[in-house]
């Protein structure tokens, strides 16, 4: 079999390349390989007794036009369901109390969720210290501009929410763009904040975060995995399942792909890998991007969810979208997500769907407790934040071995010089290890991915 384009990887970034190939240029000659039964990687819904279970993310933001046009494409746009408004309380742990996240200035400043001291501190942002000339993790930057009590109890909580990393090992650049280049170019979030007010309003656009752009979380009717499962659809016989890619060389005819019962020849390959499994196939064929590769770790993650059938088992307490919990307040968890209440239509009417993560950079040995454990750690947690400990109606343990890629200081660099390699060897790379781990970041790289491909098949 010869092929023009053969996809390595058939979760979001994979899928999403083949379709911005065929839609952005006219290329449909390819073939997608993955390995698993079933495609998506851990973007996965399951329904269970009128229960959404997402494997993976939540959600993305409704402001990235890319995942939205990929929708539109997949006839699935009128399937869209957006956060409930009542979910928009947010809560963080702080000395074994859950305090609102407030949402303004002058509420972060009447809050309780630090001390007074911390709070002027962050409000006199502009007055911090300037930047390094080297990489620095987000806890330097933060405890840099906005103070180290709020580096550890909001920082960590927000990088806990997106990577469940440690923020000490985090790189600024890899991790939080968008605060980076903010601050080169305004000299403080602050004045950024200000100007980007200012040009909002003239534009009439909604204000970006410095984290990253607005947004409201959304996702379909089905779940997350209602995207892939279309994408799926409309691949057809292109995608092929358990086909695990053990071989990659470069023959006179083209790049080889040996697998299990297949072999096959293309032109162009895109590895949309883990790290580790690119490096991997790459290890002979470019060794030189195999080992910036190697060096990009990954974190596991167990998912816990449990429904409770009284819509009191907790009073009042799971109203809003749910809490992350500093590593300070070493709760044993990382958060917890109120479902029922972003999306009231993932659990039926009048219960309660709760979603617990463990593990992480925090505590990797979590991914090796049995189930009875998790299930006792979280109720214990559950117990000292939410107040009550009811027995849970149903439960679901999900565990990720390979859960989130954890972009420590350097990513970029080796991120540069296994691209450079690779391409090379004409092998590209996109995915989560790469350039952002949500489900939005991934299709914007498969776009950009397919643009690269394009060119090489058209020999530019």
């Amino acid at each position: 079999m010869r092929v023009r384009v053969a996809i390595v990887g058939g979760g979001a970034t994979g899928l999403a390349t083949a379709a911005w190939l065929a839609h952005d240029h006219g290329i449909d000659d390819l073939v997608v390989l993955e390995s698993e039964p079933r495609a998506g990687g851990k973007v996965r819904s399951e329904t269970d007794s009128g229960h959404c279970l997402e494997w993976g993310p939540q959600g993305f933001l409704d402001n990235a036009p890319d995942t939205l046009e990929l929708a539109r494409l997949c006839g699935i746009t009128e399937d869209l369901v957006r956060a409930d408004e009542g979910s928009a309380a947010r809560f963080i742990l702080r000395r074994g109390k859950l305090r609102a996240v407030p949402l303004s200035p002058p509420a972060f400043l009447f809050s309780d969720i630090l001390p007074l001291g911390a709070r002027l501190r962050v409000l006199g942002e502009a007055l911090g210290r300037g930047r390094p000339d080297h990489d620095e993790s987000v806890f330097e930057f933060a405890a840099r501009r906005i103070g180290r009590s709020a580096a550890e109890v909001l920082v960590d909580a927000m990088v806990t929410g997106v990577f469940a990393g440690d923020s000490r090992q985090l790189s600024l650049a890899a991790t939080f763009p968008r605060m980076a280049a903010m601050e080169a170019e305004y000299g403080s979030l602050s004045r950024a904040m200000l100007a980007k007010m200012r040009e909002a309003r003239r534009s009439g656009r909604r204000l970006a975060g410095p984290a990253g752009p607005g947004g409201t979380l959304s996702t379909f009717r089905q779940g997350m995995g209602q995207l892939p499962a279309a994408l799926a659809r409309r691949l057809g016989h292109r995608l092929r399942l358990g086909a695990r890619v053990e071989r990659l060389e470069r023959t006179e005819r083209g790049l080889r792909l040996e697998g299990s019962g297949f072999e096959l020849t293309a032109e162009v390959v895109l590895l949309a890998l883990p790290a580790a499994a690119a490096a991997g196939l790459l290890a002979h064929l470019a060794p030189a991007a195999a080992a910036p590769l190697a060096g990009i770790p990954t974190v596991p993650i167990v998912v816990f969810m449990a429904s409770y059938n009284d819509p009191a088992a907790f009073g009042s307490a799971t109203q809003g979208f749910g809490f992350l919990v500093p590593g300070c307040e070493r709760l044993g968890v990382l958060g917890t997500l109120f479902c029922h209440s972003i999306f009231p239509g993932q659990a039926p009417p009048g219960s309660i769907l709760l979603r617990t993560m463990l593990g992480g950079a925090r505590e990797p040995a979590a991914i090796d407790l049995d189930d009875d454990a998790v299930t006792e750690r979280v109720r214990r947690a559950h117990r000292a934040v939410l107040g009550a400990d009811p027995d849970p109606d149903r439960l679901w343990i999900i565990r990720h071995a390979e859960g989130i890629s954890q972009y420590t200081i350097g990513h970029l660099e080796r991120v540069a010089a296994a691209e450079q390699a690779a391409r090379a060897a004409g092998i590209e790379l996109a995915g989560s290890p790469f350039r952002g781990v949500s489900v939005n970041d991934c299709i914007r790289q498969a776009r950009a991915a397919a643009a690269r491909l394009a060119q090489r098949v058209a020999g530019d």
